[in-house]
């Protein structure tokens, strides 16, 4: 029997990721289920992004909590990936829903709100989730996935109906480690920082990031993907990180992110019980046992996102429920060498 098959993001490999083209070819593909991320604007809209930043797949930099929807639809979110998706317009999460509502399962990441405090804002965005989600008139399909896990346990009590998957990263030293290019971009080839010229004085938050945007325009840009610029890969690593432990300082996050390394024993001590693991894919080669320890425990797991030939091969003989891939078609064509795009999905691709 094979395991349901996750769009990350949608057929992202193909298309733009986190847009309505990303989902449509998803579905069309035949895929089970597909995954995307959720953010609020500033006028309380929720869009489709996984960045609060918007540099990486639009043609402007704004951080998405402050603007408002009509000012982020004036931006293109799909030429960045190709001209033929040029216009794609950033979704909102009913738009998002509609276009996934032919697959089984919609696993969407709601990002935890910037600056909010560590009881009655996080209360609220619970709430806020579920009527979001009841809305859509499909809650039933529909998995609350988030690395905030309190959030996730708000939600469980709201409404103990409702699907759930606890998010996790690989090993904390591994998430907040920078990678080799930016150490040698930042000047650390001996251990000793060699920027120059740096911003002075203590702005506000907004005019801090503002400056911080402006710095990162000019920043290498011969790394790839995020780590394109220092200054962006360190604001989206502290972005994620105080949002999704709010109220605690940076010793208490860092406890929790390390008594995650024995994941089985930490999601059998939540005081909730969720539907799905969705452990970055790593971490079962970490612990080869770990996706059976998971699927014994009555959890789906959902390993991702799992896109090389040899890691899929690897994460398969796990015998995981679910794999979440952004490449779809791939995995498709590993467990049937006869697969062939389907004809409507052919199509959007011509």
């Amino acid at each position: 029997m094979r395991p349901n098959i996750v769009a990350h993001r949608g057929a992202s490999h193909l298309a733009p990721e986190n847009t309505l083209a990303a989902f449509r070819l998803a579905a069309a593909m035949g895929v089970d289920g597909i995954e995307f991320d959720t953010l609020f604007t500033a006028d309380g809209h929720l869009v489709v992004h996984h960045e609060y930043i918007t540099d990486l797949h639009a043609n402007a930099r704004e951080v998405i909590p402050w603007c408002t929807l009509d000012q982020l639809r004036t931006l293109d979110f799909g030429s960045w990936k190709d001209p033929r998706w040029a216009g794609e317009k950033i979704p909102t999460f009913a738009e998002a829903v509609e276009a996934c509502s032919t697959v089984s399962s919609i696993q969407v990441e709601f990002k935890s709100p910037l600056g909010a405090n560590a009881t009655t804002d996080q209360d609220a965005f619970a709430e806020r989730i579920l009527e979001e989600v009841e809305s859509t008139g499909l809650a039933d399909k529909i998995i609350i996935t988030s690395f905030n896990h309190g959030i996730l346990s708000r939600v469980k009590k709201l409404s103990p109906a409702q699907r759930v998957g606890v998010l996790t990263l690989n090993s904390v030293d591994n998430y907040l480690a920078p990678p080799p290019a930016l150490l040698q971009a930042l000047g650390l080839e001996n251990g000793a920082l060699s920027l120059e010229n740096g911003p002075a004085g203590l702005p506000g938050e907004e005019e801090a990031v503002r400056r911080m945007l402006e710095l990162a325009a000019a920043a290498p840009q011969d790394l790839d993907d995020e780590n394109a610029s220092p200054l962006r890969w360190v604001m989206d690593r502290l972005w994620a990180l105080t949002s999704d432990h709010p109220g605690e300082n940076l010793f208490e996050i860092l406890l929790c992110l390390a008594s995650q390394h024995d994941l089985a024993s930490y999601i059998a001590a939540l005081d909730f019980v969720p539907e799905v693991v969705s452990c970055q894919y790593h971490t079962c080669f970490r612990d080869r046992a770990l996706v059976q320890k998971i699927e014994a425990m009555g959890i789906e797991a959902a390993p991702w996102p799992v896109d090389k030939v040899l890691d899929l091969e690897s994460i398969l003989d796990m015998r995981p429920t679910t794999v979440v891939t952004n490449r779809p078609e791939r995995l498709f064509e590993m467990l049937d060498p006869g697969w062939v795009m389907p004809d409507a999905a052919a199509a959007m691709l011509t």
